[in-house]
């Protein structure tokens, strides 16, 4: 009689995308080894917890997206086969991108004025581009043909004249050092560049600049070209085929990890009762922001892990996605099919009666450090040490970190999926829709 291997107990703190996948992948283990229980600070799910659902103009029931999850083939390869898998539907999606610029914003006694530049069409489905409203044929022409030699350039660039890496103790080069390196126009990448890959990551020009630029660069080159795609009926599709039949403790707030023998401590605050409980686990999967794990994990307390926080024939027409920047950052302007404007990072107040819904939600930043200290935790090739603290890799301790900041690229879904995919690895699981 062939023996039966004995079930493991796993906590997995966090039901963003990450945790979520985590959770499926692990409860589905080919060899059923695993016991999965699921704890999350708030009352829902948090993958599709801060959309919304309105009425479109037909009147008829939408689930709004915040924030926007576009993907790109290319560098979404494992979510794209991951939604294959599970019969997520999604479909290509052509966007319209007006790139604006905030005048007399702080000159007292002024109202802002915005003046758009130049209008671009995702793929450049529309041929020629629009030209914006009170721009002359001339002036549109000579900023066409200087964007076009511009991208033509940082693209070339990107192919030929590869970002540094770390070097003993100099660190990786930043964008804003590529870009210098590279004689790329100051005038497009304030008014351009920033503002586009802004929208991508909703961070702040400078925060942006201080990326890694090998993240930029990587990103640039693997979606360049490649269509870009929205989950149909948004991602709640996702979250319900994720979470069908999870052992979730909603209002329970993790508070400490810890190792204790052979065993993982979790501890918790339930918000309904109020009280502290702890259990032991086998296994403890962290699906969580650095700056949760940082407060919960004592060996990454002192880690530098952020930077900072902060269409098919069928489907609608072009979305419009309104890019207004000032010195400083991009205000995320995009207009839903379901008639709601979606602003992300405003810039200028907003008439309180026109708000229908508000939601905070942590962006988490990259810089060379942070690449750093991650690529020590999650590559056992790469040396390296936190300070005074005994360095910790992922999975020491039967203690695991999975997210979208978790793997060495672009902090974007995509991360979610390839953190997850290594868990699975390490935990000698098979996952159906991995290469």
């Amino acid at each position: 009689m062939a023996s039966v291997e004995p079930r493991q107990s796993v906590a997995i703190v966090g039901t963003g995308m990450a945790g979520l996948i985590t959770a499926w992948i692990v409860r589905n283990d080919s060899r059923a080894r695993f016991d999965v229980e699921v704890f999350e600070k708030q009352k829902t799910l948090s993958l599709d917890s801060a959309s919304l659902t309105v009425s479109n103009l037909s009147g008829d029931k939408q689930r709004v997206d915040l924030p926007m999850r576009a993907f790109a083939s290319g560098f979404y390869d494992n979510l794209k086969r991951m939604y294959d898998y599970f019969g997520i539907e999604y479909g290509k999606q052509k966007f319209i991108f007006p790139f604006s610029i905030v005048e007399n914003e702080t000159e007292p006694g002024r109202s802002p004025k915005i003046h758009t530049s130049f209008i671009h069409s995702s793929h450049t489905h529309q041929f020629p581009p629009l030209r914006p409203q009170g721009s002359t044929w001339l002036t549109w022409l000579i900023e066409a043909l200087y964007l076009g030699i511009c991208y033509l350039w940082i693209v070339s660039c990107s192919i030929i004249i590869k970002p540094k890496e770390a070097n003993g103790s100099r660190p990786s080069e930043t964008f804003r050092q590529y870009a210098a390196r590279i004689h790329l126009p100051q005038y497009f990448v304030k008014n351009y560049y920033l503002p586009i890959m802004s929208a991508v990551t909703t961070c702040p020009h400078n925060a942006l600049l201080d990326f890694p630029a090998i993240d930029i660069v990587d990103y640039q080159a693997k979606t360049f070209g490649n269509s870009h795609y929205t989950v149909i009926g948004g991602v709640s599709k996702v979250q319900d085929k994720l979470s069908k039949g999870l052992n979730v403790h909603y209002s329970s707030a993790a508070i400490r990890v810890e190792n204790v023998g052979a065993k993982v401590q979790l501890t918790w605050k339930n918000d309904i009762t109020g009280l502290t409980e702890s259990k032991l686990f086998d296994h403890v999967i962290m699906a969580v922001t650095p700056d949760v794990v940082r407060a919960i994990f004592p060996p990454l307390r002192s880690a530098s892990l952020v930077g900072g926080i902060r269409s098919e024939p069928g489907l609608p027409s072009p979305e419009r996605i309104h890019l207004c920047s000032n010195s400083s950052s991009t205000e995320f302007t995009h207009e839903h099919l379901s008639s709601v404007i979606i602003t992300t990072s405003p810039i200028l107040p907003i008439d309180p009666s026109k708000i229908e819904h508000t939601v905070f939600f942590t962006r988490t930043l990259r810089t060379p450090l942070s690449r750093k200290v991650t690529k020590e935790i999650f590559d056992p090739k790469t040396s390296g040490d936190f300070g005074d603290s005994k360095q910790w890799r992922n999975g020491d301790g039967n203690i695991w970190l999975v997210g979208s900041w978790c793997w060495d690229g672009m902090v974007l879904l995509e991360g979610c999926i390839a953190s997850a995919l290594r868990v699975a690895e390490e935990l000698d699981i098979e996952v159906p829709w991995a290469l």
